[in-house]
């Protein structure tokens, strides 16, 4: 074995357990998400928010000059005690200057509001979305933990662990 099978099992196996890391923090943020929609629908308040302000926001990807447009909201509203809070909403639903929208927040973090019907969308389609994600974010850990093993044994000259 010389030192660029050592640098190349080295770099391969990096490589992998930054798969691994990417998968590992996917998931971790989903299953995050999914806790923080099902305390929203536990224990938080409702209140009427209004439409303070909207921007749509159009980026261009480089390589591929596909366009991406990103909308978002400003909503105002007050807590149950009288607090003003203003949150943004990047949700899929268009929302014009002056719309109502019912938000939902946990009483110690009302800056955490998120509208309604995402928090209330039908549980089918928010499990699937979530089974979907952590199906991703196993088959990145798996890859990645695949390739590690794979610079490991390069790195080594030896067989796979």
């Amino acid at each position: 074995m010389d030192w660029a099978d050592a640098a190349i099992g080295t770099a391969t196996g990096g490589a992998g357990l930054l798969l691994a890391a990417l998968g590992t923090a996917l998931a971790v943020q989903r299953l995050r998400h999914g806790a923080r929609l099902r305390r929203l629908r536990a224990d938080g308040l409702t209140a009427e928010a209004e439409v303070l302000e909207t921007h749509v926001s159009t980026h261009r990807h480089a390589e591929t000059r596909q366009v991406h447009t990103d909308r978002r909201a400003v909503l105002g509203f007050r807590t149950a005690d009288h607090l003003p809070v203003r949150v943004e909403d990047d949700g899929d639903t268009p929302r014009a200057v002056g719309d109502r929208v019912q938000v939902r927040y946990l009483p110690g973090r009302p800056e955490g509001a998120l509208p309604a019907d995402t928090v209330d969308r039908p549980r089918l389609a928010a499990v699937l979305g979530a089974l979907g994600a952590l199906t991703g974010a196993a088959a990145l850990l798996l890859a990645g933990l695949l390739v590690a093993a794979l610079g490991a044994a390069l790195a080594t000259g030896g067989d796979l662990p």
